[in-house]
C-alpha cells in the first residue's frame, strides 16, 4: 500500500475532526460572550452577597412586623434586580442549544452508519484470511476494504504482513496480561514464528484460538451448527447491540479459516483449520499464513475481551 493509500487511512478521522473544529469555532464567540457576561455580573453578584447578610435582620424584622401589623404597609428592601442578566443568560443558552444540537445530530447519523460499514469490512477481510487488530486506526479498515474491492489484494496483504510482523511483541505482551495461563503456549508459538518454523506455529495459534472462544463465551469457533460457527450462538445473543454485533460478525460467519469440507470449492488453497490440524494440507507453513493465524487469535482475544468489558 503506497503513501497516498496510507494518507487516506486518516480520512475518516479528519471528517470527525472537521465536525469538532466547526463546533468549537461556533461555540468560541458564544462562550467568550458568556465569560464577559459573567465578568460583568460579578460585582453585582458580590454586592448582592455582601448586602444579604446585613439586610437579613431588617428583612426578618419586616416579615415579623408585616405579620404582626397586617394592613399597615411598610417599606420594603429588595436586593438588586438581576432579571436583565437572566434574560441574557437564557439567550446564550438558546444559542448554545442551536449550535450543539445540529452537530450532535450529525454525529448520531454517522454512528448509525458505522455498524454496517464495520461488519462489511471485517467480513471482507476475513474472506481473505485476515482479521482486524483493534489497535489499528479505524480509517485503515475502510482503506483496506476499498483496496481489496479495487483488486489490490497483494498490496493489502503486503501491508498487513508488515503490520502484524511489527506487532509481535505487543501481541505477546497482550496475551501475557489477558491469558497468563496460556501465555507460555502463545510465546512458544511466536518464538517458532520468529524462527521461521511456520509449520509449528500455525497449528498452535489455531488450537489456542478455539480454546479462547470456549473459555470466554463457552462456544467453539471451529465447530459448526446450522453451517455457522458455534460462536454465532453467542453473537446472536448480543445482536440488539448493533455496534458490538458488527465487531463480532466474523465469529458468526463461515469464512475460509473455518470452512468445512463441503464448503471448500475445488482448488481451495487458503489457510483452513480443519485441513491443517487433520493433516490434509502439506503446504500451509508460510510466513503469510502464520501471520494470518496471529491476526485471528489476536482478534478473538481483543474482540471477546472488549465484549466482556463492554458497558
Amino acid at each position: 500500500m503506497n503513501r497516498n493509500g496510507m494518507d487516506a487511512l486518516e480520512k475518516h478521522f479528519k471528517q470527525w475532526k472537521q465536525i469538532s473544529d466547526r463546533l468549537q469555532g461556533q461555540l468560541g464567540p458564544v462562550l467568550e460572550a458568556q465569560r464577559a457576561l459573567e465578568k460583568a455580573m460579578r460585582p453585582t453578584l458580590e454586592l448582592q452577597k455582601a448586602l444579604k447578610s446585613p439586610l437579613e435582620p431588617f428583612l426578618e424584622e419586616q416579615r415579623r412586623l408585616q405579620k404582626a401589623f397586617e394592613g399597615i404597609k411598610l417599606p420594603t428592601y429588595n436586593l438588586p434586580d438581576l432579571s436583565p442578566f437572566t434574560k441574557q443568560i437564557q439567550q446564550y443558552q438558546k444559542s448554545l442549544s442551536g449550535i450543539i444540537s445540529p452537530a450532535f445530530e450529525e454525529l448520531q447519523r454517522s454512528f448509525k452508519e458505522l455498524p454496517p460499514k464495520i461488519q462489511e469490512a471485517l467480513l471482507l477481510l476475513a474472506q481473505h484470511g485476515w482479521y482486524l487488530d483493534f489497535n489499528m486506526p479505524l480509517p485503515s479498515l475502510w482503506e483496506i476494504k476499498k483496496a481489496i474491492s479495487s483488486g489490490e489484494v497483494e498490496e493489502v496483504e503486503e501491508a498487513l504482513v508488515e503490520y502484524f510482523e511489527s506487532q509481535l511483541d505487543e501481541v505477546e505482551k497482550s496475551f501475557g496480561a489477558k491469558f497468563p495461563h496460556r501465555s507460555h503456549i502463545i510465546s512458544s508459538a511466536i518464538k517458532a514464528h520468529r524462527n521461521g518454523e511456520y509449520f509449528l506455529s500455525i497449528p498452535v495459534f489455531l488450537a489456542q484460538t478455539d480454546g479462547i472462544c470456549k473459555e470466554v463465551v463457552d462456544q467453539y469457533l471451529f465447530m459448526k451448527k446450522d453451517r455457522k460457527p458455534r460462536t454465532a450462538i453467542y453473537v446472536e445473543q448480543v445482536a440488539a447491540d448493533t455496534y458490538k454485533a458488527a465487531l463480532l460478525s466474523p465469529l458468526a460467519a463461515s469464512t475460509p479459516i473455518s470452512a468445512s469440507e463441503h464448503e471448500r470449492e475445488e482448488g481451495f488453497n487458503l489457510l483452513n483449520r480443519h485441513m491443517v490440524l487433520h493433516g490434509e494440507s502439506l503446504d500451509y507453513g508460510s510466513k503469510v499464513n502464520s501471520l494470518k493465524a496471529i491476526s485471528l487469535i489476536n482478534y478473538v482475544s481483543q474482540a471477546l475481551e472488549t465484549d466482556a468489558d463492554y458497558p
